[in-house]
């Protein structure tokens, strides 16, 4: 039974935006602009439905990621993979909080919206930050577009917040390279870095005259600019016909104004970690 693209799209779109909001994945504590793989695999939507028509990937699995944005400790969190990809290089991709949707019928360009899921800072492990007035999670919403040039891919992300959480802006650029080590094992290196808005410096890194009152850290004014630049690899091994694991690798390091905040460098850390293991499901 065949069922519309429209209809895949929504009902894939609405489940996924509502486990984010359950499940809080670890979208801040990886790369604002995603986990690896954040501009849409390079060619790998397009070559897993190649001759195969419509394609669905389901991922489950746990990781470990930092406390906030900026922390040296670390906290177990859930996370969820998803792809919807068509034979025409379409795609619907969920992963580390991020939804995009690649409308641009083609085996080389990537162009469409994306939704970002950031969860809130609250019940922190270090007591200071704790002490700091809670930020609420944060729903952002922009656009990406990417280019691949063989196993080579990049891309550029902008994205709005419009839950009125951080008010900020977030602008990210990429690379990724994709190598196929065996017929059963795919990997894909990325690299990366975000450019912030100042609200978004301001919400998640700067210290204002309150907050310092609050948690005894002195005040901090974090202005717009480059807060990241990362590196990371995702491994993908296809057990049997259906069924095959996913693991993630990240690091990034908080630079600029982000690194030199006293959330991070008084209380936390300029390197940020993150790893999991997912079990995947395709049909």
């Amino acid at each position: 039974m065949k069922v519309s693209r429209l209809l895949i799209a929504v009902v894939f779109g609405v489940t996924l935006l509502g486990s984010a909001a359950l499940l809080g994945t670890a979208a801040q504590a990886t790369s604002a602009v995603g986990s690896v793989g954040a501009g849409g695999e390079p060619t790998g939507d397009y070559e897993a439905a190649k001759g195969k028509g419509t394609q669905v990937s389901l991922g489950l699995g746990a990781g470990a990621a930092p406390d906030y944005e900026g922390s040296n400790d670390y906290t177990p969190v859930p996370l969820l993979f998803a792809r919807v990809a068509w034979e025409s290089g379409m795609f619907l991709r969920f992963e580390g909080g991020t939804l995009r949707a690649n409308l641009i019928p083609s085996d080389k360009w990537r162009f469409g919206p994306v939704v970002k899921y950031i969860r809130p800072r609250d019940h922190v492990e270090d007591k200071k930050v704790d002490d700091l007035k809670d930020v609420d999670a944060a729903v952002m919403v922009g656009g990406f577009a990417g280019y691949d040039i063989g196993r080579l891919s990049t891309y550029i992300q902008v994205v709005q917040d419009v839950s009125g959480s951080n008010d900020g802006l977030l602008a990210g650029l990429g690379l990724g390279y994709s190598v196929k080590i065996s017929d059963p094992v795919q990997m894909v290196l990325m690299a990366s870095t975000t450019y912030a808005s100042g609200n978004y410096m301001s919400t998640y890194f700067g210290v204002d005259a309150a907050n310092s009152r609050r948690s005894g850290l002195k005040t901090y004014n974090a202005d717009a600019g480059f807060k990241d630049v990362g590196v990371g690899v995702a491994v993908n091994y296809s057990v049997w016909q259906h069924v095959g694991f996913r693991v993630i690798a990240n690091y990034t390091r908080l630079v600029g104004d982000a690194a030199d905040s006293p959330i991070v460098d008084d209380q936390g850390s300029a390197n940020q970690f993150f790893g999991g293991l997912m079990v995947t499901y395709t049909f």
